[in-house]
């Protein structure tokens, strides 16, 4: 992305899609690749993560056991 290019949500998103699947990396990795790419800090986007984007990053963790599956925790973003 051009620095002076506004990004959405919807365009963070589908960044973040797109390299889950044409890059084979988790939601995670592609949330850092896309980061590292474009010059961001990681936590500059945090308010660009949908509802169903932290889901996916929620079963992720989980999977990866850094959340209990019953747990209630909150993801930090």
């Amino acid at each position: 992305y051009n620095r002076y290019m506004i990004l959405t949500k919807k365009k963070f998103t589908n960044s973040v899609e797109e390299l889950v699947i044409e890059k084979h990396l988790s939601y995670i990795d592609a949330i850092v690749y896309f980061c590292q790419q474009n010059h961001l800090e990681p936590d500059s986007v945090k308010g660009l993560i949908t509802p169903p984007l932290k889901e996916k990053i929620k079963a992720e963790a989980v999977s990866l056991r850094f959340l209990k599956e019953e747990s209630n925790a909150k993801l930090p973003i």
